[in-house]
């Protein structure tokens, strides 16, 4: 799991830990977190002494043996960050040199202040571009904060390469130096750090796709103004993980397999049985009741070989989709379906059906990509939908690049959401879910890790989606327990194997134990 660790001291007052998970944009702890400290009797500068000594107990916590560090500062209030745990560092004996990146350049307000303090311990400032970094046991990233909204200086540049070309490790102070904080997006280039301590609350770009990797592990110290600053700023974004989802209730000692739904997957195309036996025996091991599998079929005595439990549609044509979709409760389209005439002729009927028939289904893998076609000459929009596009699929539904995807995913997201009029699951790490509201809310899923990127993963998400629907849960809280269930399972098969070689399989056994919480 990788929900972003809290610091604890004394100093620092003991808050709510659900307050934490709570994504809020740059301008947002700007407008309000000054205001927040004053109603505590804190004031900026003292703000800033907070975030210096949360910097430090970093230090203190993850490099207890470093005892040559290299503070590199900007000339911003991040800078100001950098200068106090600098003055802190030495305080504690530490060998400690700070390098600005414009040592010429006016600092001005409280990092002016802190700069002062720095100097008055007859501290010095070099020139960035003067230290080997190498040299050090630990870099500190104080260069560029929140305030970054353009691109950065070729000067800046130069010095971020020289950081991430160093073979030490590197604690970035709120943001990675050059990251857009409300995307994750590099402008153009970004600090890869291998922690990073935010301050106040968390910033969306910290915990979504390439914005993940820059800050590495993420450490969120809320310099004891959690309560009132979180009662003035507005959420953008919800951090979730299968550890903060309400328990699922108990099943009723009466239930019988209908109760939990009937599942009808549609795909496995030939040569692609695969992936519909993925998605099938997925929805099985998360609860679903009956799953049934129409495919191609020179797919089926794959389908049928796969897993006994899995029914077998083995009649073919119109009659036969809708006699599948009357019996089902619940439709899964998409994994292996391909896009050939059979795909494109299957996906017209089970679409045709559901457009006048209010059954939720998902979509996913080439049924996305058949979508997308479908929209750009008849707009349509499904009455209970969830699909869950990797970048590449979302590009496609919203006719962008993979890279202006990535640029701003939380966007994206939201776009497909309100294009088609469903919930959108956008895949990768720190998988975002958001629905088409007025508000614009995401939620961001903690769990999940690099090994799963891997074939069949989202074949296997499907089917979990698939079963919470199947089981009574609403759009966006199937997408929601099936994500983090999904990267769950994932997280607990890295825990015991490690993530090089983890095959989507791996993750049956893990779901059925997290389910029933073992």
């Amino acid at each position: 799991m990788t929900l972003p660790l809290q610091l604890n001291e004394n100093v620092f007052e003991k808050t709510d830990v659900s307050l934490s998970y709570n994504l809020i944009r740059a301008e947002q702890v700007r407008q309000h977190e000054l205001a927040a400290a004053a109603s505590l009797n804190c004031g900026s500068y003292a703000l800033m002494q907070r975030a210096g000594a949360a910097a430090l107990q970093c230090i203190q916590a993850y490099y207890p043996l470093a005892q040559k560090i290299l503070v590199l500062v900007g000339s911003g209030n991040n800078g100001g960050d950098g200068y106090i745990v600098a003055s802190l560092a030495r305080q504690q004996g530490l060998n400690v040199i700070v390098a600005s990146a414009d040592p010429e350049r006016l600092v001005k307000g409280d990092a002016l202040q802190a700069r002062a303090l720095w100097l008055h311990d007859e501290g010095m400032i070099f020139d960035s571009h003067e230290p080997d970094f190498n040299e050090f046991d630990l870099v500190v990233d104080a260069l560029l904060g929140t305030g970054l909204q353009g691109v950065i200086r070729p000067s800046m540049m130069s010095i971020i390469e020289k950081i991430n070309r160093c073979k030490v490790p590197v604690l970035s102070l709120d943001v990675p130096s050059g990251m857009y904080s409300d995307t994750g997006a590099a402008l153009p280039l970004a600090v890869e750090a291998q922690r990073t301590v935010t301050f106040v609350a968390i910033k969306p770009g910290l915990v979504t796709g390439v914005g993940k990797h820059y800050c590495g592990q993420l450490i969120l110290a809320d310099l004891a103004i959690a309560r009132p600053f979180h009662a003035m700023a507005r959420s953008a974004a919800q951090l979730i993980s299968w550890s903060t989802l309400a328990r699922l209730s108990q099943r009723q000692n009466h239930a019988n397999k209908g109760n939990f739904g009937r599942l009808v997957c549609f795909g496995g195309n030939q040569g692609m049985a695969g992936a519909i036996c993925l998605t099938a025996t997925a929805a099985l091991r998360s609860g679903a009741g009956l799953v049934k599998v129409f495919c191609h079929e020179h797919s089926q005595a794959l389908v049928a070989n796969s897993q006994r439990e899995i029914m077998l549609n083995t009649a073919t044509g119109i009659a036969a989709i809708k006699a599948a979709l009357d019996w089902s409760t619940c439709v899964v389209l998409g994994p292996g379906l391909g896009t050939d005439a059979w795909s494109h002729s299957l996906f017209e009927h089970v679409l045709a059906y559901l457009s006048h028939t209010a059954k939720p289904v998902i979509i996913d893998a080439d049924g996305l990509n058949l979508l997308a076609k479908k929209w750009r000459t008849n707009q349509i929009k499904l009455p209970a939908c969830v699909v869950t596009p990797h970048p590449g699929e979302a590009a496609r539904l919203l006719g962008l690049t993979v890279q202006e995807i990535e640029q701003d995913r939380y966007a994206a997201s939201q776009a497909i959401s309100a294009r088609y009029g469903a919930v959108c699951v956008l895949k990768g790490a720190g998988t975002i879910i958001s629905q088409a509201t007025d508000d614009g809310a995401c939620l961001v899923c903690a769990d999940g890790n690099p090994g799963m990127a891997t074939a069949g993963m989202g074949d296997v998400l499907s089917g979990v989606i698939g079963a919470m629907l199947g089981q009574g849960m609403s759009a966006v809280d199937a997408a929601s327990y099936g994500v983090c269930l999904h990267a769950n399972a994932g997280d607990r098969v890295a825990s015991d194997y490690g993530q090089r070689g983890m095959i989507a399989s791996d993750l049956f056994q893990p779901l059925r134990a997290i389910l029933n919480y073992r």
